[in-house]
């Protein structure tokens, strides 16, 4: 088989750049799942063809798709309204954060009414049309500085861009000190995350990932941590 479009998530792709596969799709298509920067280029890169960062739901199915001119997800379907809304409910100003919510889609057997996603970012509008910026998932988190201020979850999935991992998980724990948790193939790189990492937090831990399945990437225990 000589597949034209190979669909996966970052882990599976991961595991695809050990294997001496020769074939060239035309495209790889990353769902489920945050895909750095680092890891769409070294895919590029091996495989010759464009990586497509999608960002969909199982209700309705692709919403946005990354763009770097755009400098974030462009949305995709015309038939979805998404909204991006505050912990009331209300709709917050244009690039101001909150959670994706969305109305609409193509399934009609499924209408959906400001659905709340629980996925969090901005939405701009600019030449490229709507597009969602600094795309995260869950609540956003806090965590503490070594300077005692505080920074949100977003800053360091910006700091960790040029890495070529496909699945961490960052904990603060309750004395400020963070770990880092990378899976087993990613650990050749942890001392340029410890680097990455250092002007927010100072020396932090890198630690093995037992399990390759999907993890909560950003926990705390400190008490103000909610954002």
């Amino acid at each position: 088989m000589a597949p034209e479009l190979i669909a996966g998530d970052p882990i599976s792709f991961a595991e695809l750049l050990t294997l001496p596969m020769t074939h060239k799709p035309a495209a790889l298509l990353s769902v489920s799942m945050m895909l750095l920067p680092g890891m769409r280029a070294r895919l590029e890169e091996r495989f010759g063809c464009p990586v497509l960062d999608i960002y969909s739901l199982n209700e309705v199915g692709p919403v946005a798709v990354y763009d770097e001119q755009a400098g974030g997800h462009v949305l995709l379907q015309h038939r979805l309204y998404v909204e991006i809304l505050d912990r009331e409910g209300r709709p917050v100003a244009d690039g101001e954060r909150g959670e994706i919510t969305v109305t609409g889609g193509f399934n009609f057997c499924l209408p959906l009414v400001r659905y709340r996603t629980g996925d969090y970012a901005s939405l701009t509008h600019g030449p490229h049309g709507p597009v969602l910026v600094g795309l995260a998932g869950r609540s956003p988190l806090r965590y503490r500085m070594i300077n005692g201020e505080w920074i949100n979850n977003i800053d360091i999935t910006h700091a960790l861009k040029p890495l070529a991992i496909a699945l961490f998980g960052v904990h603060q724990q309750g004395d400020g000190s963070v770990v880092l948790r990378l899976a087993p193939g990613a650990m050749p790189q942890a001392d340029r995350a410890r680097t990455l990492l250092a002007p927010f937090f100072g020396a932090i831990t890198v630690e093995t990932l037992q399990a390759q399945d999907k993890i909560i990437q950003y926990t705390s225990d400190l008490q103000d941590a909610m954002a």
